[in-house]
């Protein structure tokens, strides 16, 4: 009796000793945050200073490719109804409207302080990740990429153009004056700043009030709006405004830099690392002006909690820290993340003389840009439009296409591709 006695007392043991294991595992799983984001996404001192801010919280990031492959292994995730092995935050890039329609798989951020988050981001940015009906936000801002112009400032001022960046702002401020400076930099020095008529067109949808779709997502592409701008496009390639059909980053790209054939570019803010990276030889000679006509965005990321996750008010309280303005001055130092937060563009820090722009202090110019972008909703399906267009585009330049019938077949394509 005794013996069955201690074998039962024994066995009781082992499962409280097994309980209490289970209890310590899950625990410490609870306490666990996993993020996922891409090369040079965020800035991984600030992900450390995480782990120095919620000590009580295991802070797991995994790096993963970045480009499609990210997002599309994000939508596989958000197909899945399974939540295993999901990451409790995810970096979104500028495509995040593309997934407003899954909303129901992100925590909504009004639950955590996001009407706090209105109030120290541009209105335009924190726009890009709320639903129509305003009822629900998936994500907080990270950087932006509010747009200027970088251009050769020795062949500008070589050619009579312009002799400073506020000069040469003043002359692109209306379409005609930005055709003058073009056609100046053809005729005498065999020289172009636009090197698709496709990325043309993309560069100037980004600088719009109203895109392809309304706030009930019904599409307006084919309106006036749009309409002006392709033909814009198609007017600097007739007008031969266009060096071919490059691909802006690429190596060919980057070769027409080098061989003083490409002298301008209406770019991003985050362009800065790839022109010096690309022609390290022209140090000193670039300068940037605002954009021509009017300022634009083309970029910017976001992160979001998933619904799936344990630990949603922390990962929402993680976001908000790694998106501070203390955090966002350093992303923008290290990383060239230009700073969402609107108290970010107040401190001094981000502000100083550059080497290759000849000195010149070319964050003042992107944060005026920033402030002037205008707010302009994004449908969930804008790739789909963007692919058509740039398509047709293509074969404009390529097969000499009429422009009116690309214009056409464009619109079938779109509406076909949406069910329209």
């Amino acid at each position: 009796m005794k013996k069955i006695t201690g074998l039962l007392l024994g066995l009781f043991l082992l499962v409280i000793l097994a309980a209490c294991g289970n209890d310590k595992a899950d625990s410490k799983e609870d306490n666990k945050i996993t993020l996922w984001y891409w090369n040079r996404g965020l800035d991984e001192s600030v992900l450390d200073k995480v782990k120095e801010e919620f000590p009580d919280i295991d802070f797991v990031v995994q790096k993963l490719p970045p480009g499609s492959d990210y997002k599309t292994k994000l939508s596989s995730l958000l197909a899945s109804k399974s939540s295993k092995d999901a990451p409790d935050l995810v970096l979104m890039n500028i495509w995040v409207s593309e997934f407003l329609p899954h909303a129901d798989r992100f925590a909504n951020l009004y639950d955590y302080g996001g009407a706090e988050l209105e109030e120290i981001y541009p209105t335009w940015k924190t726009s890009q990740a709320i639903s129509g009906d305003g009822k629900t936000m998936i994500a907080v801002p990270v950087d932006t990429a509010p747009t200027g112009f970088f251009y050769r400032e020795d062949i500008f001022s070589k050619l009579g153009i312009a002799n400073t960046p506020e000069e040469l702002t003043e002359k692109m401020s209306t379409w005609d004056g930005y055709l003058d400076v073009l056609t100046t930099l053809k005729n005498d020095a065999d020289a172009y700043v636009v090197s698709s008529i496709k990325d043309a067109f993309s560069g100037n949808v980004n600088k719009l009030d109203q895109r392809f779709f309304d706030e009930e997502d019904n599409f307006i592409g084919g309106q006036q709006h749009i309409k002006e701008v392709w033909d814009q496009s198609i007017e600097l390639n007739e007008k031969g405004l266009v060096l071919g059909n490059i691909d802006e980053q690429s190596q060919e790209w980057n070769a027409a830099i080098n061989n003083d054939k490409l002298v301008g570019y209406d770019g991003p803010v985050w362009a800065k690392d790839i022109l010096m990276d690309a022609t390290p030889s022209t140090t000193g000679k670039w300068k940037v002006s605002r954009s021509p006509i009017s300022d634009g965005n083309d970029g910017g990321s976001f992160l979001a909690v998933l619904k799936s996750s344990k630990n949603p008010e922390v990962s929402a309280e993680i976001a908000k820290f790694i998106n501070s303005a203390e955090n966002q001055v350093t992303a923008y130092k290290n990383l060239s993340l230009f700073p969402s937060e609107l108290t970010a563009l107040e401190n001094e820090e981000i502000y100083h003389n550059e080497e290759f722009f000849g000195g010149q202090n070319t964050t003042e110019v992107f944060a005026e840009s920033a402030k002037n972008v205008k707010e302009a909703y994004r449908g969930s399906k804008e790739s789909i439009v963007f692919t058509a267009f740039r398509e047709e585009l293509d074969l404009v330049k390529v097969k000499n296409k009429d422009s009116e019938k690309a214009w056409e077949d464009a619109l079938a394509k779109i509406e076909r591709d949406l069910g329209l």
